[in-house]
């Protein structure tokens, strides 16, 4: 792989990364596990989709 396209790919990946921490407002998030999801409450997974939905549909908005 070339200099030139290490480069570019390390920008987009910090592009990205900048791109999450707008839409989250946490730049230290950390995803949970799997097993970790299926130990919260129906109530709490509802709301963790709820927001992973919002989040999509921000980030869909901005992109246009």
């Amino acid at each position: 792989m070339s200099a030139f396209f290490r480069r570019r790919i390390e920008s987009t990946i910090e592009h990205l990364i900048g791109v999450l921490n707008e839409l989250d407002g946490d730049a230290d998030l950390e995803p949970e596990t799997v097993e970790e999801q299926h130990d919260l409450p129906v109530a709490d997974r509802a709301s963790v989709n709820f927001v992973l939905a919002e989040a999509a549909r921000q980030y869909r908005a901005v992109k246009r």
